[in-house]
């Protein structure tokens, strides 16, 4: 069946994750250890720490993914009452990882082009999945958008991809997934009868010979477009 909407994740799918967070967490952890009097890698350290707390803690809700939570924990690791520097750590992260969102080659052309109605589906809170669709000003080329803060629920729940084909006013069989995660989007998705387009790079490939279904791969947007219009 030809797809009548696509869900779609955002983060690195439509932009590269790594090359906004990386530059990001880097300046948030040094600004942390220079206001704490501690050495860079023991901040780091109790980074690591902290966000595996937090990620074991409130697994499968979108505060898991709270960088305001690791920075508290940093803050507290050492001694500190984190209310000022863990929220200006986390203003520093954000404005570091926005400076350096870039949309993926090709994504701004396969939104214009595609000419069906797109709803986000992602992960971690409301806000600041809506902060960055206005950074990269994609609201124009949208429809809809449900986050795991909304739904109650992470990929691959159901209820996300669900509620996403009801604001799409569609049926899931439908709609298409395009994401990065095999397992989040594209098991999540395949699950519920949706087509499924995997951005995915060729190191990243050894999770088809696992899956018993048919899985389209993809690594350039305008390679997609042709894709999803078959």
């Amino acid at each position: 069946m030809k797809s009548e909407g696509i869900l779609l994740d955002l983060d690195n799918t439509v932009y590269d994750y790594k090359s906004a967070h990386e530059p990001a967490i880097a300046a948030a952890l040094k600004w942390l250890a220079g206001e704490l009097e501690q050495n860079l890698d023991a901040v780091e350290k109790q980074y690591v720490a902290c966000r595996q707390r937090v990620n074991q803690t409130l697994h499968g809700l979108a505060s898991s993914h709270s960088r305001l939570l690791y920075f508290q924990g940093i803050v507290e690791s050492f001694g500190r009452f984190p209310h000022q520097l863990a929220c200006r750590a986390e203003d520093l992260y954000w404005q570091v990882f926005f400076e350096n969102m870039q949309l993926r080659p090709g994504c701004l052309a396969f939104l214009e082009s595609v000419g069906l109605p797109i709803a986000i589906v992602t992960d971690l809170t409301a806000r600041i999945q809506f902060e960055k669709i206005a950074h990269l000003k994609l609201a124009g080329y949208l429809h809809a958008i449900v986050t795991s803060e909304e739904s109650g629920h992470e990929k691959p729940h159901p209820r996300i991809f669900e509620m996403a084909a009801d604001k799409l006013d569609l049926p899931l069989n439908q709609l298409c997934m395009i994401g990065d995660s095999f397992e989040r989007d594209i098991e999540g998705a395949h699950k519920l009868g949706l087509n499924c387009f995997w951005y995915s790079s060729e190191g990243d490939r050894g999770r088809l010979a696992e899956a018993n279904y048919s899985v389209t791969v993809f690594d350039d947007f305008l390679q997609l477009l042709e894709m999803v219009r078959k």
